[in-house]
């Protein structure tokens, strides 16, 4: 009895240690993963997206929104579930196992035709694919389509709803994002990948702020996987994401974006290139504008027509790989995706110069009286750099210097700085460093090394940089720019306003904030003087920027790239009203075509310079976005080139006659009678002097309609004579009398009515000499007009 109890025991001890063991390791050690396997055998979750926030622009207009759509899921196991089979016939015999089987095989195979037809059909899918997924029996998750609108939706819902596939295709809550305006601020903006994930841009910079959080609906299932609606669920609600307000306006936008299109396709201009919109006292980028451009809504197509042709070659050319295709198409996209006013490093050539001349005023080593001789020519450490002026501007004041821009004046003035100087003030107006704008991505500028440029040995390095060449920045330079004509504050420019919650609570609010105060404010008033000279006196070199009733200040760029001789990026700074800034633009085009390599004028025959193509172009970009912000013409330039044509019906022939020929116009009478009861020109017009006007007395104006004629490149004359001879009128702008046709308000074609006054902008394009560097090295194309 001894023995059996003590075994008893020992065989009891055992039995209890072992069975210990095995419920330590299952209800601890391994409790998570069990407890984990569990929930998910006992329950199906399914996520509630949150609504992306919204991006707006400044005046509150909708910039990307995301709207509420379905994805559509197809659980292959539930179906194989719902099919019942009776295990007994009519008669409650019991049915033998091939037969049900064969009748379930057959009832399954008919559901997955159902479901492969009309799946294929609704969501444009590939039957076969169908198909494949529904025999994934042991799967209760296939995605068969995302983010499906809600007229295919409805579509699903009936169709499960009429066949009694509850739980075998279901469709989940997601959300979509959409851009309003496709193309606009396409590089600002950016666009979410398949995640609903910013990928580039603000979308990708505030992906937090907008993503807000994700809900789930939990409910409960049984042992074959198929939902139990009565039994248990929870919920958790989504929370949407909060919206960020833009300082850009959409109409500034399109504004600047048109502005630069219109010049790459006038100009034949190879790489794109760039605009920047800014209020130079607060730093707020209304407009940032860079070309090629692509749309949100569908980002990995090419809308380059040039860059979609290549692809297309590279496609159907069998001697290119799908590898050598798939790279050229990502290289493509890459170059679409990238905003250049953050990326484009390159030499900004004149437009620099204010930079040079602010800091060398600052210091004191010249002033408003300081005079400087061009020769035409400098020699520096056996480099001869070379002036426009070929034969040298002579004798000049600080002011003409600028106007001019004059390389040896610039030099000049850069020696008299000082190569330590000069470094101070560039690390001062903030080139050693990012902005800190929002925007991913941004190149820092690149120079010399100090030691090298401060040495005896960089005497050619600071010579060079006087006048904007062989170091790099990028089109972010406006800050620099803005600080030099705003007082002489630096500001962090920034792209968003503010951050708001779905209920419109301000969760971060940007106040300007200035870095520092780079020169005095009497220093900041002389130079922008300067630049106000260089675009409204008589030789400066941003003349083709004057737009009638507008003080437009600014400074032309035409700077050479390293890569190729015929690469010349051309570009202008301008900014209005010149005594009090508004807005600040830096508008430039990348590699205009020359006719032939090695010429200097484009096919139409315009001389490539900052001068003759971005300026004009900025000039009307500039005018265009006052005239939206309400400002009004003023000063005695406004209808320099014409007179205005008043409000004549009513009047006696002799007191419309007088008034029009007081004018300096000539008169015609069509009819008989006492007062004047039409007139052609319209009152308003804009014409020049000398030009017919017709008073209609006692009878209708004809309805007669012209083809507008193609105005390219004539002379004021020329325009002026071609117009009056199909009955239509000049309305002068820009140059006038003193340049050739630039462009014209209404294409060549357009039919209008005779006595329509048509806007003509004329530029003066005469050709300076390149300047040319001698004696050993690079020779630079600078400058300009």
């Amino acid at each position: 009895m001894q023995r059996i109890l003590v075994l008893s025991g020992i065989f009891g001890v055992l039995t209890f240690g072992i069975l210990f063991c095995k419920l330590w390791q299952l209800q601890v050690v391994q409790h998570e993963k069990l407890e984990n396997k569990a929930i998910t055998q006992q329950t199906r979750e399914i996520s509630s997206t949150a609504n992306r926030g919204t991006i707006y622009d400044a005046n509150g207009d909708i910039l990307a929104i995301s709207g509420s759509v379905q994805n559509v899921i197809l659980s292959p196991r539930d179906v194989l579930a719902t099919v019942k089979v009776d295990e007994k016939d009519e008669f409650g015999n019991a049915r033998s196992k091939t037969a049900i089987e064969a009748e379930k095989e057959t009832k399954v195979q008919a559901t997955y035709d159902l479901i492969a037809d009309e799946m294929s059909e609704i969501l444009g899918l590939d039957r076969e694919d169908v198909m494949a997924r529904l025999k994934k029996t042991k799967s209760a998750y296939e995605v068969l389509a995302e983010k499906v609108e809600d007229d295919v939706a409805d579509q699903i819902r009936a169709f499960i709803d009429e066949n009694d596939l509850e739980g075998c295709l279901y469709l989940t809550a997601d959300s979509k994002r959409y851009y309003p305006y496709s193309t606009m601020a396409s590089q600002v903006i950016g666009f979410v990948n398949k995640a609903n994930e910013g990928a580039y841009g603000l979308e990708a910079l505030y992906n937090l702020d907008l993503a807000g959080q994700d809900g789930k609906i939990i409910t409960a299932k049984n042992a074959s996987g198929t939902e139990m609606p009565s039994a248990y669920s929870s919920y958790t609600d989504a929370v949407d994401g909060y919206n960020v307000h833009t300082t850009i306006d959409a109409t500034i936008q399109m504004y600047a974006e048109k502005t630069l299109e219109e010049g790459i396709q006038k100009f034949d201009v190879t790489n794109g290139g760039f605009c920047l919109v800014m209020e130079p006292d607060t730093g707020a980028v209304l407009a940032m504008a860079s070309s090629p451009d692509y749309d949100l809504n569908d980002p990995n197509s090419i809308v380059d027509a040039t860059q979609a042709a290549k692809l297309e070659e590279l496609k159907n050319d069998p001697t290119v790989s799908e590898e050598e295709y798939a790279k050229a198409l990502s290289d493509a996209q890459l170059q679409q995706w990238a905003n250049k006013n953050m990326r484009l490093s390159y030499e900004p050539g004149s437009t620099f110069k204010p930079v040079v001349v602010a800091a060398a005023l600052e210091e004191g080593v010249i002033d408003d009286n300081s005079t400087f001789y061009c020769r035409g020519a400098v020699t520096i450490d056996n480099w001869t750099i070379r002036c426009s002026a070929r034969s040298g501007h002579g004798s000049q004041s600080l002011r003409k210097a600028v106007m001019n821009s004059c390389n040896p004046a610039l030099i000049d003035i850069g020696k008299k700085l000082g190569a330590e100087k000069f470094y101070e003030y560039w690390e001062n107006f903030g080139f050693t460093s990012k902005t800190g704008i929002e925007l991913p991505s941004e190149e820092k500028s690149t120079f010399w090394d100090k030691e090298l440029f401060v040495s005896p040995s960089g005497v050619t390095q600071l010579a060079t940089a006087s006048f904007g060449q062989r170091f790099t920045t990028t089109p972010i330079i406006i800050t620099a720019l803005s600080a030099v004509i705003n007082g002489g504050h630096l500001l962090e420019p920034y792209l968003v306003q503010s951050v708001t919650d779905a209920e419109g609570n301000v969760v971060s609010y940007h106040e300007p904030k200035e870095v520092r105060q780079v020169i005095s404010q009497e220093t900041s008033d002389l130079v922008r003087s300067y630049m106000e000279s260089v675009v409204n006196d008589p030789g400066g070199t941003g003349k083709n920027a004057k737009v009638e009733g507008y003080h437009i200040g600014g400074k032309t760029g035409s700077s050479q790239t390293l890569d190729s001789k015929d690469h010349i990026i051309v570009s202008f700074l301008g900014f209005a009203p010149a005594d009090d800034p508004e807005v600040i633009v830096l508008l430039g085009y990348d590699w205009p075509q020359p006719a032939a390599p090695g010429e200097n004028t484009t096919a139409d025959g315009i001389y490539i310079s900052g001068g003759n193509m971005a300026a004009p172009m900025a000039g009307e970009l500039i005018a265009n976005i006052l005239d939206y912000l309400g400002y009004e013409k003023s000063g005695s330039d406004v209808n320099a080139n014409g007179v205005t044509i008043p409000h004549l019906v009513g009047k006696t022939p002799e007191e419309a006659r007088t008034a029009l020929n007081n004018l300096g116009l000539n008169v015609r009478l069509s009819g008989e009678g006492a007062v004047v009861t039409d007139q052609m020109p319209t009152a308003g017009s804009s014409v020049p002097k000398g030009s017919s006007t017709v008073l209609y007395l006692g009878e209708e104006k004809p309805e007669t309609t012209v083809e507008m004629p193609d105005l390219s490149g004539m002379t004021y004359d020329e325009a002026k004579a071609a117009l009056e001879k199909v009955g239509l009128y000049l309305e002068a702008t820009g140059t006038g009398e003193s340049g050739k046709v630039f462009s014209q308000s209404v294409n060549a074609g357009t039919v209008l009515d005779v006595g329509t006054a048509v806007e003509v902008k004329f530029t003066d394009d005469t050709a300076p000499d390149n300047g040319v560097t001698t004696g050993g090295g690079w020779a630079p194309k600078e400058e300009e007009e």
